[in-house]
């Protein structure tokens, strides 16, 4: 068995602190706004901001007689409902959603860019045609459409 050693070479030694590599903090940081960064714009991309340079178009698409058979088949839970400028740009698109009356047809058009000379809907065979409002009336009034 060997000797201590004499008291004056025992110093106590503090513990060693833990260190973090920088490298690993940058990484950390950078992943976080990454991930905060996408987290934000998939928000922004789901939710309707309301933002002045666009709105939100309601309207209606009722049929008078037989809808969704005949010469009316193309009118129908989901078909597709345009919103178009003066030159027929296509500026949104939504589908007919059934309400609780046979043959009358709901829709909604969020994202609507406002500046348009004219906005026109149109839903159903290219032989239906297109309605044409201002941008106010679209705004304050919608499209009410009525086939038959």
């Amino acid at each position: 068995m060997e000797p201590l050693p004499p008291p004056e070479q025992l110093q106590e030694q503090p513990p060693p602190r833990a260190r973090t590599p920088r490298l690993l903090v940058i990484i950390a940081v950078v992943v976080l706004f990454a991930v905060g960064g996408i987290g934000f714009g998939l928000g922004r991309a789901s939710v309707d901001w309301g933002t002045p340079d666009a709105f939100t178009v309601s309207g209606s698409m009722t049929v008078d007689g037989s809808c969704g058979s005949g010469g009316y088949s193309d009118i129908r839970d989901g078909a597709q409902v345009e919103i178009v400028n003066q030159d027929n740009k296509v500026l949104g698109v939504s589908t007919l959603q059934t309400s609780n009356e046979r043959c009358h047809f709901t829709f909604t058009v969020r994202g609507i860019p406002t500046g348009e000379r004219l906005y026109g809907a149109s839903t159903g065979n290219a032989n239906r045609g297109v309605i044409w409002k201002t941008e106010q009336e679209a705004k304050s009034d919608g499209f009410h459409l009525t086939l038959g």
